[in-house]
C-alpha cells in the first residue's frame, strides 16, 4: 500500500505511513535471500564444473548476492502486506503511597 508523502503533516512521521517491514515481511525477507543465494550457486557450481573453473561459481554467486540484496534490504512495499495491529496505549494510573 503506497501513501502519499503531500498528505502527511510531517513527512518523516511514522505513525501515518506505514514504513516498516512486518514480521511476515521479514520472513519472507530472509527465505528470498537464502534461496536467491542457493539458486545462483548452485547453477554456478555446475555450470563451473562442466567448464572446470571455478571463477562461474564465484561470478555466479556474486550475482545472486548482488541481486538478494536489491530485493531483500530496502523496504519493499510487498514486504508490508500483514501490518501488525497494535492495541491502544494504557493511560498511567498514579497510586497514592501511603
Amino acid at each position: 500500500m503506497a501513501y502519499d508523502r503531500r498528505r502527511l503533516k510531517d513527512p518523516l512521521s511514522i505513525s501515518e505511513a506505514r514504513t516498516t517491514m512486518d514480521y511476515e515481511g521479514q520472513k519472507l525477507s530472509e527465505n528470498l535471500f537464502y534461496y536467491i543465494i542457493l539458486a545462483f550457486g548452485a547453477v554456478g557450481w555446475v555450470i563451473g564444473y562442466i567448464n572446470q573453473d571455478f571463477t562461474y561459481v564465484f561470478y555466479s554467486w556474486s550475482v545472486g548476492v548482488v541481486l538478494s540484496c536489491i530485493l531483500c534490504v530496502p523496504d519493499w512495499p510487498f514486504y508490508n502486506r500483514h501490518p501488525v495491529k497494535w492495541l491502544e496505549s494504557v493511560p498511567e494510573r498514579r497510586e497514592k503511597a501511603s
